[in-house]
């Protein structure tokens, strides 16, 4: 099923790229149909239906918001009518292209970067404020309690495609960490900027001179752009750790890249 999604994945994003302003609407609609697929079994039964064609699927996605969004949502969640889905997978491919759609308004709108940097911040705040961590994970607490943690917590503070992507990913996270989610956004959204995310923890803070030779020694170790983001951690004991991205570094490249942050930094 691997192959489904990410099939589904990359037809989005043709879909997406070639949105222009209208990726911004996308970026509101795409969520809120994730959201009526959540509510609405009848709506995920049907189209998870292995009777009906994809035609059919297609017609009723049609007669149901055609007149509510924008040609490139229909577009966009019409794709998923071409896959054999269960009512599960459906879902799930369904929230990434939520996920798809507020990336690219978000680009669209010029503030991709910025978004990128606040989804860093807010995660580690997560990671680093144990009352913030069990509001946000208590299954006690009203999702509407917990939204407006959130919106009390950002709402002057971080760009609105920011907030809008903080609140569904904390909707749709199950039981996974509320701060991996929120990081796993902004790699996605250093991706979509071409750059590979590097998360630096520095036991003092670097100036603008030395973050910059940094950033560049930083993408010649991994052979990408580099999207830096310093984090100052008092128990780093000289030099630095870092983290890039995903990716697995196996010991030399690891080795070669903190001899390059030590040079730089010590």
């Amino acid at each position: 099923m691997a192959g489904a999604f990410e099939a589904i994945g990359q037809r989005a994003e043709d879909i997406l790229g070639e949105a222009g302003d209208d990726a911004i609407r996308a970026a509101d609609e795409l969520p809120a149909f994730a959201r009526l697929l959540r509510q609405e079994i009848r709506l995920r039964l049907a189209l998870s239906d292995i009777t009906l064609s994809s035609e059919a699927k297609r017609e009723l996605l049609s007669t149901l918001l055609a007149s509510r969004v924008t040609p490139v949502t229909l577009e966009a969640v019409s794709v998923l009518t071409d896959y054999l889905l269960s009512p599960e997978e459906l879902e799930r491919a369904t929230d990434d292209l939520a996920v798809r759609g507020m990336l690219a308004g978000a680009e669209a709108s010029g503030a991709l970067e910025d978004v990128e940097d606040e989804l860093f911040r807010f995660a580690r705040i997560v990671d680093g404020n144990g009352e913030l961590f069990a509001a946000l994970t208590t299954p006690a607490l009203p999702p509407e309690v917990r939204d407006g943690i959130v919106g009390d917590l950002l709402r002057d503070r971080a760009r609105p495609e920011t907030l809008a992507m903080v609140r569904f990913a904390l909707e749709t996270r199950g039981q996974r960490h509320p701060g991996q989610v929120l990081s796993e956004l902004a790699d996605l959204a250093a991706t979509r900027r071409g750059r590979v995310m590097v998360e630096a923890r520095t036991a003092v803070p670097i100036d603008v001179q030395r973050r910059a030779r940094l950033t560049e020694a930083l993408t010649r170790v991994v052979g990408r752009p580099v999207s830096l983001e310093v984090v100052v951690d008092p128990a780093v004991e000289g030099g630095v750790v870092a983290r890039v991205g995903d990716e697995v570094i196996d010991g030399s490249v690891r080795r070669k890249l903190e001899r390059a942050l030590e040079e730089l930094t010590g």
